[in-house]
């Protein structure tokens, strides 16, 4: 059976590969947010603002990864019956993010640096957003899949819970930095 890398290359990189390609993007993907003003708060949500210092995008997005980690890995253990490596996990989840770094390359464009509420920069931006969440969230499945052995139902647990309990966190942590 012939895989497709593009929403599932985990089954070629994991572990400190994926560590490693993941921190990289992750780097550019804030240092990016950060010259565009583009604010990952949790995964469902982007906001636009220059309003920050880089290490408060930095922080923004490593809450973000490290919340998700850790309920995968905690979840993870009691679900899965294989050895959970948790670099594995934190590798493969931080790889699942690159799909994040399209929007502030985006907002590096002429067109897309600077929009008004309502025009329809903001609306492309924000499709072009929602599409790249879709298409993290495959990643996080997957990677889910992979890094903790799991199938059918326990993957779906995992993956549901996990993303739910990250997101409520990583939005109230973030929303009290303010």
């Amino acid at each position: 059976m012939k895989t497709n890398y593009i929403y599932n290359p985990f089954v070629r990189i994991a572990g400190y590969e994926a560590l490693l390609i993941g921190l990289l993007t992750f780097l550019a993907t804030c240092f990016l947010a950060f010259k565009t003003g583009t604010h990952f708060i949790g995964l469902s949500e982007v906001s636009f603002a220059k309003d920050a210092p880089f290490w408060f995008f930095f922080i923004e997005n490593l809450i973000v990864w490290l919340s998700l980690s850790v309920f995968v890995f905690i979840i993870g253990l009691f679900l899965s019956k294989s050895r959970i490596r948790f670099c594995d996990v934190l590798g493969t989840l931080l790889l699942a993010r690159v799909p994040l770094i399209i929007v502030p390359c985006l907002r590096l464009t002429p067109a897309f640096q600077s929009f008004i509420v309502g025009s329809w920069q903001l609306q492309f931006t924000n499709i072009i957003y929602y599409l790249s969440m879709i298409w993290t969230l495959v990643l996080v499945f997957n990677a889910i899949k992979v890094s903790c052995n799991l199938k059918e139902k326990k993957l779906i647990i995992v993956f549901i819970v996990s993303v739910l309990l990250a997101e409520v966190i990583s939005i109230t942590v973030i929303n009290n930095l303010n």
